[in-house]
């Protein structure tokens, strides 16, 4: 049986390696059409009839010279793809420090949100029909607003692997018990 890792504080932490794959396709849907598209294109290519038009027409472009001028495009449209999910990946991380939950977002123009802990009030744990499918969660934390004495919901963490946001959300209500005890 697999040991529960325990989060620690000052440590950099992702959301998951379930929310690389629900990134990449979420987002890339119309690359992911167009590698198809190239696929298909191969296929086509790779034809009796095809094959014959080539002739007929005289050309110095052969069908090898094709395929291979299409597997190259598909290749670099896929590591394109993969570049692109990886960077939106890699911006969103999270620092539980000693006093202060420390969510961090982008890479080149970095916002950072710190959310005391005895401000959480509470930490909810959503999952939509389509990420319990992929072991995901959008993690939503209450916290109390000092100015007009509301609650304010915020969803912080829009996807992350279910695990993690159970772990995470634990261990924020233990640090804001903590802190409410020292408090007092």
């Amino acid at each position: 049986m697999k040991k529960k890792e325990e989060l620690v504080q000052d440590k950099k932490y992702t959301l998951g390696k379930r929310v690389f794959w629900f990134l990449l396709f979420k987002h890339n849907k119309k690359f992911m059409v167009f590698i198809v598209c190239l696929l298909v294109m191969i296929y086509f290519v790779n034809t009796d009839a095809f094959n014959n038009w080539l002739i007929t027409m005289n050309t110095l472009i052969t069908p090898g010279m094709l395929n291979l001028w299409i597997i190259s495009l598909s290749f670099s449209v896929l590591i394109l793809i993969f570049l692109s999910t990886f960077e939106r990946y890699i911006q969103h991380r999270f620092i539980l420090g000693e006093h202060s939950f420390h969510i961090r977002k982008g890479i080149f123009m970095i916002k950072e949100k710190v959310i005391p802990y005895r401000h959480i009030q509470n930490v909810d744990i959503e999952q939509p029909y389509h990420y319990r499918i992929l072991g995901l969660a959008k993690l939503n934390i209450t916290t109390a607003r000092l100015d007009n004495f509301e609650d304010e919901k915020t969803n912080l963490i829009p996807f992350i692997d279910k695990n993690m946001a159970r772990k995470l959300s634990d261990f924020l209500i233990q640090q804001g018990v903590k802190s409410h005890n020292s408090l007092e």
